[in-house]
């Protein structure tokens, strides 16, 4: 018995709406991509007037300018100055754990992987706020509106960091690692934080970092290579 034949409208109808489809959804996906890269371009002009000029001197209008919109679609975007500098500070902290996210992936013994991750961390968020004449306002803003922001951020980080120790450790015990690898993170980045108001100069606090940090993990992979 032959099979039915499906008819041809139908068939028809459905590629049609398959194609209709597809269309939309790389119309959408265009669309996305545009207002990604438009709000990057935003980041980019805020993240440099305000390092210039601080927070408080730097205008909605310069940003607009410099970011090549109208300012009318700057308000669009971003309800106020406080909302765009949180949701900046926001932007920065995800590139800095993703970045440090991908040296703690890499195949290399951990003590090491755990040190340049925390540098690559520091380099992409710390460093710019540290190194700019407004630095203390940038961190009474982080303290503020943005501290619970930046509080969830630093935790993101700490569960990477762990995951990596307890990672190695899974592989071969590590000799040292009486602390749970969340305890042992945590204490590290505590002391790491504790560094930024010591160190005298941006290479300063990454030599710091890989000091304190280089005895951290010392004091678990001693006669391990994991």
């Amino acid at each position: 018995m032959m099979a039915p034949v499906k008819p041809i409208a139908a068939s028809i109808s459905n590629s049609y709406f398959t194609l209709q489809t597809t269309t939309v959804n790389v119309i959408l996906k265009g669309r996305l991509m545009k207002q990604d890269a438009k709000r990057e371009t935003v980041f980019e002009a805020a993240a440099t007037l305000f390092a210039q000029y601080g927070f408080r001197r730097a205008s909605m209008s310069e940003i607009a300018a410099a970011a090549g919109i109208s300012r009318p679609t700057l308000y669009a975007m971003f309800d106020n100055k406080e909302t765009l500098f949180r949701q900046l500070a926001n932007h920065r902290q995800n590139q800095a754990i993703d970045e440090a996210a991908a040296v703690l992936a890499e195949d290399a013994p951990v003590a090491d992987r755990v040190t340049r991750a925390i540098l690559a961390y520091e380099r992409i968020y710390y460093e710019p706020v540290a190194g700019s004449p407004h630095g203390a306002e940038f961190m009474d803003l982080n303290n503020g509106a943005a501290l619970q922001d930046m509080i969830d951020g630093r935790n993101r980080l700490i569960v990477y960091l762990s995951g990596a120790i307890a990672a190695a450790q899974a592989d071969a015990p590590l000799p040292g690692a009486a602390m749970p690898a969340r305890d042992f993170a945590e204490l590290l980045m505590l002391s790491i934080n504790g560094l930024k108001k010591a160190a005298s100069s941006i290479e300063e606090f990454r030599q710091k970092i890989r000091e304190v940090s280089g005895i951290f993990m010392a004091s678990i992979t001693s006669h391990t290579q994991g």
